[in-house]
C-alpha cells in the first residue's frame, strides 16, 4: 500500500484458484483472505501502544521500563522475553527489541480508554473501504468489557483481530506522519468521462510532532 495516496500495489492470497473454473473451486479457496480473514497482529501491533504513549505522554523515548527481567505474571499466566534479562530498559529499546513485558507496562500506564482510543484512530475495528466487497471489521472489545488481563495482552497485540489490510493502514500512517488513508483498489470509474478517485485521509491518528513524515518517493502514478 502507498502511504501517502492508500493505492493498493499488491495484494495476493494463497490457495489461489482459476477464475475461468471458479464453480469448481473450494469455497475456501475462493475468499480474499486479505480483507475477509483476521488474525491476532501480535508484535507489529505495538505501533499502536507507542504512538498512543508518545502522543499521550506517559513516556518519552529515553524513559525507563521496568521489564522485571523479561517476565510478568497475568494471572495465572506468564509473559516472558525471550532475548534479554535486564530490569531496566529504555522505551525506545522496549520497541526495538519488541518485549512484551514493556508493551504490557506502558500499556497499563495508558489505560483502557487511552489505548482503545488509539485503536480506533488507526482504524481498527471498522471496515477500511468500500473497494473491498465482504471487508471484515476484525474484532475490537470495548474499555468497558477489557479486564486487567485483557489490557495486557491487547497492548503486545493479542485478544484483537485485525485484517491484513486495516494492518497496512496503519503501518501506513506511521509512515505519512499520521494520516489514516483509505485504501484504494479502483483507481477510476469510466462512464461518459473517467473520473479519478482523490486521496481519502480518514484523520490524523497522531500528531506530526510525535511522528514526522518519512520522506517517501510517492507512486501516485504506480
Amino acid at each position: 500500500m502507498d502511504p501517502f495516496s492508500g493505492q493498493v500495489l499488491a495484494l495476493a492470497n494463497l490457495p489461489t484458484f482459476n477464475p475461468n473454473i471458479a464453480r469448481q473451486t473450494r469455497r475456501d479457496f475462493l475468499r480474499n483472505r486479505a480483507v475477509q480473514d483476521t488474525i491476532e497482529p501480535g508484535s507489529a501491533f505495538k505501533i499502536v501502544t507507542a504512538s498512543a504513549a508518545l502522543e499521550q505522554k506517559v513516556v518519552t523515548p529515553d524513559q525507563m521500563i521496568n521489564v522485571s527481567g523479561g517476565r510478568i505474571r497475568l494471572g495465572s499466566s506468564v509473559v516472558e522475553d525471550t532475548h534479554f534479562t535486564h530490569d531496566l530498559i529504555s522505551f525506545t529499546d522496549v520497541i526495538v527489541n519488541s518485549s512484551n513485558v514493556g508493551a504490557i507496562r506502558v500499556g497499563q500506564l495508558l489505560g483502557r480508554d487511552s489505548l482503545s482510543d488509539y485503536i480506533k484512530r488507526f482504524g481498527f475495528g471498522r471496515r477500511m473501504s468500500r473497494d473491498f466487497p465482504g471487508e471484515s471489521w476484525g474484532l475490537v472489545h470495548p474499555p468497558q468489557k477489557l479486564s486487567d488481563g485483557d489490557l495486557a495482552r491487547v497492548s503486545m497485540g493479542y485478544t484483537i483481530s485485525v485484517t491484513p489490510l486495516q494492518l497496512a493502514a496503519a503501518v501506513s500512517s506511521i509512515a505519512n506522519g499520521g494520516e489514516l488513508i483509505q485504501p484504494r483498489v479502483v483507481r477510476a470509474w469510466i462512464k461518459d468521462a473517467r473520473a479519478d478517485y482523490n486521496r481519502l485521509p480518514r484523520r490524523q491518528r497522531i500528531s506530526t510532532a510525535v511522528i514526522p513524515a518519512v520522506p517517501l518517493r510517492r507512486s501516485e502514478d504506480a
